[in-house]
């Protein structure tokens, strides 16, 4: 039986990354594997990518178009679905991914690149993910980012790009939109029940749904 793919999309400062770590430490690693997009490791494409992108200096690049940017993005989404992620559903395995190509659309967009554009490379990264499609995409949400220095403009552009993207893509696959404005640990909760009940389909999964309540609301 092929593996789930669970995604956790959202802008930076949401607790987006807090919540996949806290799932890592506590979902058996024989039966999850966990990757961000578009990947840090040593030795891959993605950490090289990222590297580019974080400190464009150090190779000698000056300038970058935004477009140049998320075509790198991709080039690493690619790689590593290919590489890693087909080969891990295809043994079972459910894969936790941090960030999707939905954040190619979101910052290539409000980076200025142009938005066919960015679609038509989004595009050419879904026809190498195929039939895949994500189990749950969740969301996470909140009224401002946590401990960051973010332009609040600009930060609220990213959101509502999110909400719309969410709402676009819900006809699809089912997303989940967490307000994570209470305690983090409730949306860890709500995330590990919303994750066991996928599981529970496979006969060999016995585990109960939880229901999510945010205190903050």
């Amino acid at each position: 039986m092929a593996g789930n793919l669970f995604i956790f999309e959202g802008p930076d400062g949401v607790g987006k990354t807090t919540i996949v770590q806290a799932l890592k430490d506590k979902l058996s690693s024989d039966r999850f594997e966990f990757l961000s997009f578009p990947g840090r490791e040593e030795g891959t494409l993605g950490h090289t990518i990222y590297r580019i992108h974080h400190s464009p200096e150090d190779f000698g690049i000056g300038a970058m178009s935004e477009l140049a940017r998320q075509a790198l993005h991709v080039a690493a989404h690619i790689d590593v679905i290919e590489t890693r992620i087909r080969p891990w559903l295809a043994e079972g395995k459910n894969v936790v991914l941090d960030r999707f190509w939905w954040s190619t659309v979101v910052y290539g967009s409000a980076g200025g690149g142009e938005h066919k554009a960015l679609m038509d490379l989004v595009a050419a990264e879904q026809t190498v993910w195929g039939e895949i499609k994500p189990a749950i995409a969740f969301l996470i949400d909140r009224d401002s980012p946590i401990n960051r220095k973010e332009d609040p403009v600009y930060w609220q552009q990213l959101r509502l790009s999110y909400a719309r993207l969410a709402g676009h893509e819900s006809g699809r696959y089912k997303v989940c939109t967490i307000s994570n404005s209470g305690r983090v640990a409730d949306s860890i909760a709500f995330v590990e029940g919303e994750i066991a009940e996928v599981r529970s389909r496979n006969p060999d999964k016995r585990m109960q749904k939880r229901a999510y309540r945010d205190p903050g609301h």
